[in-house]
């Protein structure tokens, strides 16, 4: 049997490198979706703008998030917990960072399953203008369900040694724990991608048997595909992290051993690790399923020499007419009339 130590130690390496990997594998996704779909042919899909919002709060809930669960459980720095300023925002932020893109994913999906709807009434549903208020109801909403966070959580000491960050509010704890986090953050978004998902998949059915109309019916297609496949892997994704709410849920009142909490700990850190998944490779998806994102990022490839070989000519350039416009000049004085010398 594995030594509590040793699960210790296992879930510190994997906390680093997990964490390492999802920050650098992250920011490297949420800057290129952001970059791509910010073109001006894939701008004329809302779909675009989900994306758009979806990978900047994906940027900073990576940058903020896993760098943070990185430094506490990779390396055992928390400067946040016990500051009764920096506790309440970090935790307003970190909900913030992680319940507006999951929203906007799930905007997304429904979306998509209107446009991909036979009915002229339900497609006019999905428009830009649409698409914006949308976005704006969904960030405001969480942004004022978020505030009791900053009311309500404190540094609170748990030992002589250790300061922990949680909620002062026992009902406003229960509240957080047994509704907000695993009905909001895991079943309500997990059914609204799986049903809209099917439904979105069987209008694709029946799209792909029509004849294409314009490019921009292509591009849609597309979108809906690349929607599809990025719900499919947010809910499995989600779904360890599920198992983990449940279960704590489930064994809030158990007296538990120290080797237990060792593989609680480890299986913890798993469920964080895949949860943030989705989050990180939604690019990666994206460009392995669309021709037309693959040829922004190779358009954007081949411009890169050609820039740096015209930036080179012109560095060039200017120096070699100059030495030709000198040395003409100086042909001219020498044939020309003689100067005159002044007394």
């Amino acid at each position: 049997m594995v030594s509590v130590d040793t699960l210790k130690l296992i879930t510190k390496q994997l906390a680093i490198y997990g964490n390492s990997a999802l920050l650098i594998s992250g920011i490297i996704s949420s800057c290129a979706n952001i970059f791509v779909f910010s073109r001006r042919h894939l701008r004329k899909s809302p779909s675009s703008r989900y994306i758009l919002v979806t990978s900047l709060f994906d940027f900073f809930n990576i940058t903020f998030s896993v760098t943070t669960r990185l430094m506490i459980d990779g390396f055992a720095f928390d400067p946040f917990s016990a500051n009764s300023y920096a506790c309440p925002i970090r935790t307003y932020l970190a909900f913030i960072f992680s319940f507006c893109p999951m929203s906007c994913r799930c905007l997304s999906i429904i979306d998509r399953y209107l446009c991909s709807c036979r009915s002229v009434l339900l497609r006019n549903w999905s428009s830009t203008k649409v698409a914006y208020r949308a976005l704006f109801i969904n960030c405001l909403f969480w942004f004022l369900i978020g505030i009791p966070l900053l009311i309500f959580t404190n540094p609170i000491t748990v030992s002589v040694t250790r300061i922990v960050c949680n909620f002062s509010n026992q009902y406003f704890g229960n509240y957080y724990a047994y509704f907000l986090n695993p009905v909001a953050y895991f079943v309500t978004p997990s059914l609204i991608m799986s049903i809209f998902s099917i439904g979105t998949y069987k209008n694709l059915r029946v799209m792909i048997r029509t004849p294409h109309v314009g490019a921009q019916r292509r591009i849609e297609q597309q979108f809906i595909f690349m929607i599809i496949i990025q719900s499919v892997v947010f809910t499995i994704s989600s779904l360890p992290n599920g198992i983990r709410l449940a279960y704590t849920i489930a064994t809030s009142s158990v007296q538990k051993s120290t080797y237990r909490v060792a593989q609680e700990g480890l299986f913890y850190e798993v469920a964080l690790i895949s949860y943030f998944i989705s989050s990180c490779s939604s690019f990666y998806i994206f460009i392995c399923l669309s021709k037309d994102v693959r040829s922004v990022v190779l358009e954007k490839i081949r411009k890169r020499p050609s820039i740096l070989l015209t930036t080179k000519k012109n560095r060039v350039g200017p120096s070699i007419n100059n030495q030709l416009m000198v040395g003409a000049n100086v042909n001219k004085s020498f044939s020309g009339t003689p100067a005159t010398v002044t007394k």
